[in-house]
């Protein structure tokens, strides 16, 4: 495929992601705030900030790539100077608000699977919501500090950047990175820890099974261990999603970061760009597959809906 053919078709493929995120994470957002008994389950909660964020992503910053980086509408970053800095805004804000949301999400979990009987206890509703609370605000804070740098936009990649001209000082980076590098230290501790834990807890299981005479230990209740290994799961499997989806942006940006722009090809930028993108609806995606009580409630709401439009 040769480079004029690829730049036609970017707006498309934007659009595809565009597509796929408004109507798994509307999905997601409808049936739990459809269903009350959803949401007291404290890591639906988190999930609902998580799609909420995700799905603001793909109203606000993805169609203005679109409408930037369409061959049709070439002259708008340059009458329009405010349209760069405001898709560098919405996607440092709801990128932040997704991470942390992502973040509590895996943290709620390893709270649930370590330590069952403290969970009601540690993980309130009014913690959770205080937590989902000041994500979004400090998200908004985050996503506004340094506006006032120079943007420009980054055609090859159909991306907004800060340009290198505007101050972007060795301060305003190393905060950048520490912000976002937090949660992702967080969840790889989390994920480790739940990981270990379900492996202890499945051989565990298993020499119970094969125990002579079916002698149970002092180990826990087999059918609580095993939601406990099914929940957990699901939640390993979202985050080596998120993070087989992201390696190759962070290859892309260490290789810039090391030796220069030019090292890499502007099209695997944007496809290494975009792919971590597809975070945005791959979480809800593999939410409604892997998680039974949203898979059920989801065919039960869009049953309702199939009834309600034949009666009419």
């Amino acid at each position: 495929m040769d480079a004029l053919h690829f730049k036609d078709i970017k707006p498309l493929m934007i659009s595809v992601v565009i597509a796929l995120n408004v109507i798994l994470n509307s999905l997601v957002i409808a049936v739990i705030a459809r269903y009350p008994q959803l949401r007291e389950d404290r890591t639906n909660l988190f999930m609902f900030s998580l799609t909420l964020s995700d799905l603001a992503s793909g109203l606000t910053a993805m169609p203005m790539s679109v409408v930037l980086c369409s061959s049709s509408f070439r002259h708008i970053p340059h009458s329009l100077r405010f349209l760069p800095a405001i898709n560098l805004i919405c996607l440092k804000w709801f990128s932040f608000s997704s991470l942390y949301s992502l973040c509590w999400v895996t943290l709620c979990k390893m709270v649930a699977i370590l330590k069952p009987l403290h969970y009601e206890r540690l993980i309130t509703h009014t913690r959770c919501c205080i937590l989902i609370a000041g994500t979004w605000i400090f998200g908004c804070v985050f996503a506004m500090s340094g506006n006032h740098l120079r943007v420009k936009w980054n055609r090859s990649a159909c991306i907004s950047v800060v340009s290198h001209k505007s101050g972007f000082s060795v301060a305003h980076r190393t905060i950048f990175v520490v912000v976002m590098a937090v949660p992702l230290v967080i969840i790889a501790y989390a994920t480790t820890r739940m990981f270990c834990a379900i492996v202890r807890t499945h051989l565990q299981i298993t020499a119970q099974v094969h125990s002579i005479g079916g002698h149970h230990g002092p180990t826990a209740d087999p059918s609580l261990a095993v939601q406990s290994i099914r929940s957990g799961r699901n939640v390993l499997l979202i985050c080596l999603a998120v993070l087989v989806l992201t390696v190759p942006m962070i290859l892309y940006g260490v290789a810039v970061a090391m030796w220069g722009i030019n090292v890499m090809s502007p099209s695997y930028g944007f496809l290494a760009y975009w792919l971590s993108l597809c975070n945005t609806f791959d979480n809800s995606l593999l939410y409604l597959i892997l998680f039974r009580s949203i898979r059920r409630k989801t065919a039960d709401m869009l049953n309702e809906l199939v009834k309600s439009c034949r009666l009419r």
